[in-house]
């Protein structure tokens, strides 16, 4: 593993490298995600992407671009709450490939469902076209340029539409912030080995989720995109936590 992509606080980072280094990583991923996240979740991150889709109220109904996708997981809830359109978009090829054959084996409405490959920081779409914009799990990957994402959310958002950013966290109290880095640091590359074969990707997640921001951080950040009556929920005793707010009229 390379240690500068891990640690997020490292500011000597060639982000064209780093970016290269976490497409690889998903890619490899993406035959054994979706079973890694319901094991260490235990089970519970399907609750807390409908939680997410829940938060874009009344815009969840209409066109809705799932931002670094992975294997569709959001998208699928957003399908599910009735949007009218949804965009599944991410970096990696064969996230892709597995979202695709998800909603193809499911006999979801495929043809209001568009897939589609690139980087969050340059998005391929008109300014004020979606309805909302959901992520799950995905800041800590894009960090390096994680304003010029924030920026191009709120470029595509359409005035009065919302966002729901689904990310990892850590608790405030000190005894349960512990035990969740025993979790990161032991229990999640252990699951990792056994659902991949392999434990260092997962080792990465861990460290990326050590040196994120804090909600209080994200939030300022979020304000700094144009975001100003950005917010969040937490979950998991403080180890999961749901950013969302909206774009103003």
């Amino acid at each position: 593993m390379q240690p500068k992509f891990a640690n997020l606080k490292e500011s000597d980072v060639d982000i064209r490298q780093r970016q290269q280094y976490v497409t690889e990583l998903f890619d490899n991923l993406a035959p054994n995600y979706d079973r890694f996240n319901r094991w260490v979740s235990f089970f519970r991150d399907e609750a807390w992407r409908r939680k997410t889709i829940e938060l874009l109220d009344d815009q969840k109904t209409g066109r809705v671009l799932d931002l670094a996708a992975g294997t569709g997981d959001l998208a699928r809830s957003a399908v599910q709450a009735g949007a009218r359109q949804v965009h599944v978009f991410d970096i990696a090829f064969n996230m892709l490939i597995q979202a695709k054959a998800k909603f193809s084996a499911e006999n979801h409405q495929v043809s209001k469902i568009n897939f589609e490959l690139g980087s969050a920081a340059r998005l391929p779409f008109k300014d004020n076209s979606f309805d909302g914009i959901v992520s799950g799990f995905a800041m800590r990957n894009v960090f390096h340029f994680l304003d010029d994402v924030l920026s191009e959310m709120h470029r595509v958002l359409k005035p009065g539409g919302r966002f729901a950013i689904l990310e990892l966290s850590q608790p405030k109290n000190s005894i349960l912030r512990a035990g969740f880095r025993v979790h990161m640091k032991t229990v999640m590359p252990l699951i990792g080995k056994l659902t991949a074969g392999k434990s260092t990707p997962f080792q990465y997640l861990c460290e990326t989720t050590m040196t994120f921001l804090s909600p209080e951080e994200f939030k300022q950040r979020l304000e700094n995109a144009g975001f100003p009556a950005a917010n969040w929920q937490k979950f998991l005793f403080g180890g999961i936590a749901i950013h969302f707010g909206k774009k103003q009229p």
